[in-house]
């Protein structure tokens, strides 16, 4: 399998051809199927419309959603080595006054749960505790593996991550580098494989390029493939100016 490359199609088609036991490291953040439940809001009561990504809908039946992401689970833990971790961030939806949790997660070997306080949001609904926090769910390969993870290395060693949300950059939903870096310099080492099936703007390719680690990705946008590529393309020629 070709590594430092973006494939530009669905993850389950490059999962499907990744051999098995052979990533060190699985970061990502998927779509959150929000679309779903802001187009019924909308129906309902004239609310927020839908967010644009691309010409992906992120708008399934849930039932299909969760089916699709246990799968893209499934898959990951296939190709992770005994010891790999993966680290897949996801959130609450709160919909009608009712809380839409990723529930489907803790049907996998999960070993922590981390929580990304991104310290604002822009969901203003007063009926609502201010919304700040996202989840990092740490999956493991089985119940009795113990995941490598060098937490001197990381800038980031408790269970509450506070960042704020990345800027500057065009994706409507990226995630920050140092969230990406912290997990990558906690769990690899230097030439080791860290795949991200949901590449969107290239943030953890772009950590595995500043840490000297290889990567894998797929993103099934081509709009947001493109502006992947141009990403590392700028932070590569930036890594390469002289000093002075």
């Amino acid at each position: 399998m070709k590594t430092d490359h973006i494939y530009n199609e669905d993850c389950l088609t490059t999962l499907a051809r990744i051999p098995s036991n052979s990533i060190d490291l699985v970061v990502t953040s998927p779509p959150y199927n929000k679309n779903h439940w802001l187009r019924n809001k909308s129906a309902s009561n004239g609310g927020r419309r839908v967010i644009a990504y691309d010409s992906i809908l992120d708008d399934m039946p849930q039932d299909e959603y969760v089916k699709q992401q246990k799968q893209v689970l499934n898959e990951c833990l296939r190709v992770i080595k005994p010891e790999g971790s993966i680290f897949y961030n996801h959130t609450d939806i709160l919909h009608k006054h009712s809380t839409i949790h990723p529930t489907y997660v803790h049907d996998f070997p999960v070993k922590q749960i981390l929580i990304w306080d991104r310290t604002n949001t822009p969901k203003l609904d007063g009926s609502y505790f201010l919304p700040v926090s996202e989840w990092i769910f740490w999956i493991k390969k089985t119940h009795d593996a113990k995941p490598k993870l060098n937490r001197g290395r990381m800038a980031f060693q408790k269970n509450i991550i506070k960042i704020p949300p990345a800027v500057k950059n065009d994706h409507p939903a990226p995630f920050p580098l140092s969230l990406a870096n912290n997990f990558i310099l906690g769990c690899t080492e230097i030439g080791d494989v860290v795949l991200d099936p949901y590449m969107g703007s290239g943030t953890t390719a772009i950590a595995c390029v500043l840490n000297d680690r290889r990567y894998i990705g797929s993103e099934i946008s081509h709009e947001y493939h493109q502006a992947a590529l141009k990403r590392i393309e700028a932070n590569q020629a930036q890594q390469q100016l002289p000093f002075g």
